[in-house]
C-alpha cells in the first residue's frame, strides 16, 4: 500500500477542480518526433499495465462490469487492509472475526476477477491479512519477534488452508514493502525479515506446492537491496515464483537491472511485477501513458495502478473512476485495451514516450502518446511500414484523440480525422500537445472507442468520402491546404458529391482572386450559391455551413455553375475538406442503473459476445422492464436467435411496437429496435415480454444487451 500522500490529497485536488500535476513544475514548449515501425511487429500486447492495488469494493462486486470489464484488467492486489477489526492481530493473533472478515473479502474478489470474462491474477497480500496495514498497535508484536515463528507459522497454515477451501487461486504476496517501518518496522533485509520469510515461504510450500508466491515487494526499486535478497534467498532455497517491486523511475531500466541481477546471481530468470506504480502527483493520464508506453517494452509481466486516496475497499479503481464515472485515467486505460494484435516498433524521444500496436482483425493501427514531464509543443509521430490494407486510393484514415486530464471525462476529444497521403509506406501525424498532462492517441484506419465530439472529424476532400464527376482534376503538395491537396474543376456543370454520417458538415474551399461561384445543396433540398472570390488568397477557410441536420447518414452535392463574380478571373471551383460534426451516441449495458426490471427477469454474466458480458432475461408472459434516458432517441440490442420471443416497445406510454427477435442465425447484440425521432428531453423506453413467439422459434426468451441514446 502506498505510504505518502494523505488520503484526501487527490479527492481534495479534484474537488477543486484542479488538474493533477505533472511530475516537474517546470512544462516547455517543445517540439519532437517519435517513429513508429508498422512492419517491426513483435509478440502480442499482454496488457501488463492495466492491474489495480485496492480496486475493488470489500465484497468485490464494485465497480459494476460495464466500468471494468473494456479495461480488460490482468492484475489485482488486495488483503483487506484497513477493514475494522484489524486481522490475525486483531483477533489476539488467532483466527477470530478480524482475521475471518480480511480473508473472506479478499476470497470474494479473487473469486469475482480470477474468473471468466476477466481471467485476471489476483495477488494476496498476506500482510494485509495479518494486520500490517499501518494501523497495528505500537506494543505488535511481529513474526519472529525474539526468534520466535510459531504464530506466524500457524497464521500461514491457517490463510493457505482457508484459500485451497475457496477453490480460488491467488498468488502469495507475503509483505508488504518490508523496508518501510510503517509495514515492517523491524528492519530491511534483517536476520529477522528472513527468518519471516523463510517460514512463510517454507509453509505455503508445504501446504500447497503448487503455489505461486511473490516478493520481495520492496516500496521502490532498489539494486543493492534486491542484490542482496536474491543472494540470500537463493542460499535459503525460498526463492520467489515472481520477482516484484514497486514505483521505480522507469519500468524499462528496473527491469533490466532486475534481470542482470538475477543472472549474475546465476539464478533462471523470473516473471517480473510491479505491485505499485504512479505516486500522487503521477496519477494522470499523461504520465499514466508514458508508464504504459515504456511497461511495454519493460518484459514486466503485470503491474498495478497505485492508491493515495479512497483505501481500501472504495471499488474505484484506485480513484481511476470518479463518483462512479470515469476519469481521463480510465480512458487512457480504455486505450491501452484497445491496442490489440501485435507491438511494433516504437521509439519515443526524451520526455515523450509512444508504444504502438497494429490488428488487422480489428482494422488499425494505434500509436499511444506519453509525457513524463509535461512538456507540450508539437510531437510528430513518424510512421512507416505502413500495410496495403490501411490504405485506400493512396490514403489512410487518421484520427487523433486527447484524452484531458479532468475528472469526471466522458470521452477523449477527437482533434482531427481526416485521409492522409501514404508515399513509400510511410505518412507522418503532427499532434499538438496543447497540454503535458493529457495522454493521446493517433489511430490508422477503424478509430477508437469513447471518442467524443471535442472537435469535428476532419474529412479531406480527396478521401473516399468525396466522389467526383467528369471534368474534375487533383493537385497534390499544395502547402496551405489541408494535406496538401486540392480538387478543383473550372467546368460548369461538374458535380461532387461527399455522403458523410452527423449532423452537421461544414465545407472549406479555397477562396481567391481567380475562383467562380458553385451550388451546395443537402440531401436533393434547395441549393446556395456560394461565390468564392476574395481579393485575398484563404485556401481552408470554411465558405459553406449545413443548418444541423438529424443525426445521420447525409449526402452533400456541390456544382461548378460556370460563372463568377465579375471582380474574379476566373471560374475555378476548388474544395479542401470538410468538418463533420457528430452526435455523441452514448451506449448503457443492460446492468446500467437507468434500466430497471419488474418481477421474473434474471441475469447472466460472462457471455462472451454481448456487450461488457451480461444478459437481462425472462420467459414470463407480461414481464416488463423499462430504460429512462435523457436525449432524442435510442436503439435497444437485444438477442436475435432461434429460441427468442416476441416483445413489445413503446415509448413515454405510447402505442407498443412489436419486435420479433427470432432470427436463424444468433446475433447477440445486435440493434432489434429503434425508435422514432423525440424531442429532446427526458424519456422512458417500456419493453414487455409479450408471451407470443414465431412458429419457428424454439423457445420463449427475451434476452436485452444494451441501449444507444442520441443526444
Amino acid at each position: 500500500m502506498s505510504r505518502a500522500a494523505p488520503p484526501g490529497r487527490l479527492i481534495a485536488v479534484l474537488l477543486l477542480g484542479l488538474s493533477l500535476a505533472a511530475v516537474p513544475s517546470a512544462a516547455h514548449a517543445a517540439d519532437t518526433t517519435v517513429t513508429v515501425d508498422l512492419a517491426a511487429t513483435g509478440k502480442t500486447p499482454t496488457g501488463a499495465g492495466a492491474g489495480f492495488l485496492y480496486g475493488l469494493s470489500q465484497d468485490g462486486s464494485a465497480p459494476a462490469d460495464n466500468l471494468l470489464q473494456p479495461l480488460r484488467p490482468t492484475l489485482f492486489r488486495g488483503g483487506g487492509a484497513r477493514i475494522a477489526g484489524h486481522g490475525w492481530i486483531g483477533d489476539g493473533y488467532a483466527a477470530g472475526s478480524g482475521y475471518r472478515v480480511r480473508i473472506d473479502s479478499a476470497v470474494a474478489q479473487a473469486r469475482r476477477v480470477t474468473a471468466a470474462p476477466h481471467n485476471a491474477t489476483y495477488h494476496l497480500l498476506v500482510s494485509d491479512v495479518w494486520g500490517a496495514d499501518t494501523e497495528q498497535p505500537a506494543n505488535t508484536v511481529y513474526p519472529c519477534d525474539n526468534g520466535d515463528c510459531t504464530n506466524w507459522r500457524s497464521f500461514i497454515t491457517r490463510l493457505v488452508g482457508d484459500v485451497r477451501a475457496s477453490g480460488v487461486r491467488v498468488r502469495y504476496d507475503i509483505w508488504n514493502e518490508p523496508d518501510g517501518t510503517g509495514f515492517w518496522p523491524r528492519g530491511v533485509n534483517s536476520a529477522q525479515y528472513y527468518q519471516m520469510w523463510d517460514t512463510a515461504v517454507t509453509e505455503i510450500r508445504r501446504l500447497d506446492p503448487s503455489a505461486v508466491i511473490v516478493g520481495p515487494s520492496y516500496s521502490g526499486y532498489n539494486h543493492g537491496w534486491l542484490d542482496a535478497w536474491v543472494a540470500r534467498t537463493k542460499a535459503d532455497g525460498t526463492l520467489p515464483n515472481v520477482l516484484n517491486w514497486h514505483f521505480g523511475n522507469d519500468p524499462l531500466a528496473d527491469a533490466a537491472d532486475a534481470q542482470a541481477v538475477l543472472a549474475a546471481r546465476g539464478v533462471a530468470q523470473l516473471p517480473l511485477t510491479i505491485d505499485e506504480y504512479l505516486f500522487a502527483q503521477q496519477q494522470q493520464p499523461g504520465y499514466l501513458a508514458w508508464f504504459l508506453d515504456r511497461l511495454a517494452a519493460s518484459g514486466v509481466s503485470a503491474a498495478a495502478h497505485a492508491i493515495w486516496s479512497d483505501c481500501c475497499t472504495a471499488g474505484t479503481l484506485d480513484s481511476v473512476l470518479w463518483n462512479g464515472q470515469p476519469t481521463g485515467q480510465w480512458w487512457v486505460y480504455r486505450a491501452y485495451a484497445q491496442m490489440t494484435g501485435n507491438l511494433v516498433g516504437a521509439n519515443g524521444s526524451g520526455p515523450i514516450g509512444v508504444a504502438a500496436t497494429i490488428d488487422r482483425t480489428a482494422g488499425r493501427a494505434v500509436a499511444l502518446l506519453g509525457n513524463q514531464t509535461g512538456q507540450t509543443g508539437t510531437t510528430t509521430v513518424a510512421f512507416s511500414g505502413v500495410p496495403s490494407w490501411l490504405v485506400t486510393n493512396g490514403r489512410a484514415r487518421v484520427t487523433v484523440q486527447r484524452i484531458v486530464n479532468q475528472s469526471p471525462l466522458s470521452g477523449p476529444a477527437v482533434v482531427s480525422s481526416g485521409d492522409v497521403t501514404v508515399s513509400g509506406g510511410a505518412l507522418s501525424v503532427a499532434v499538438p500537445m496543447t497540454s503535458g498532462s493529457d495522454a493521446y492517441t493517433v489511430t490508422l484506419g477503424t478509430p477508437l472507442d469513447g471518442g467524443t465530439t471535442g472537435g469535428p472529424t476532419i474529412v479531406d476532400a480527396n478521401g473516399p468520402d468525396f466522389s467526383y464527376g467528369a471534368n474534375w482534376g487533383v493537385t497534390t503538395g499544395v502547402p496551405d491546404m489541408y494535406a496538401g491537396t486540392a480538387n478543383w474543376s473550372f467546368v460548369a456543370g461538374a458535380t461532387a458529391t461527399f455522403r458523410f454520417t452527423g449532423t452537421q458538415a461544414a465545407l472549406h474551399a479555397v477562396r481567391d482572386v481567380d475562383q467562380g461561384r458553385m451550388t451546395v445543396a443537402v440531401d436533393g433540398g434547395a441549393a446556395s450559391t456560394v461565390d468564392n472570390y476574395a481579393p485575398a488568397r484563404n485556401a481552408s477557410g470554411v465558405v459553406w455551413t449545413s443548418p444541423v441536420l438529424a443525426n445521420g447518414p447525409h449526402t452533400l452535392t456541390i456544382v461548378n455553375t460556370g460563372q463568377r463574380n465579375p471582380a474574379s478571373t476566373g471560374t475555378n471551383i476548388a474544395l479542401d475538406r470538410a468538418d463533420v460534426t457528430t452526435a455523441a451516441v452514448s451506449t448503457f449495458d443492460g446492468t446500467d442503473g437507468r434500466f430497471s426490471y419488474g418481477a421474473n427477469w434474471g441475469l447472466t454474466t460472462g457471455v462472451p459476445d454481448m456487450f461488457n458480458g451480461t444478459a437481462n432475461w425472462s420467459f414470463t408472459a407480461g414481464a416488463t422492464a423499462t430504460f429512462t434516458f435523457t436525449g432524442t432517441g435510442v436503439a435497444l440490442h437485444a438477442v436475435r436467435d432461434t429460441d427468442q420471443q416476441i416483445m413489445a416497445l413503446s415509448v413515454d406510454g405510447g402505442a407498443e411496437s412489436l419486435m420479433d427477435n427470432y432470427a436463424p442465425v444468433r446475433n447477440a447484440s445486435g440493434v432489434a429496435w429503434t425508435s422514432p425521432g423525440l424531442a429532446a428531453g427526458t424519456h422512458t423506453l417500456r419493453i414487455r415480454v409479450t408471451g407470443t413467439k414465431n412458429p419457428a422459434s424454439s423457445g420463449w426468451n427475451v434476452a436485452l444487451d444494451s441501449a444507444d441514446v442520441t443526444p
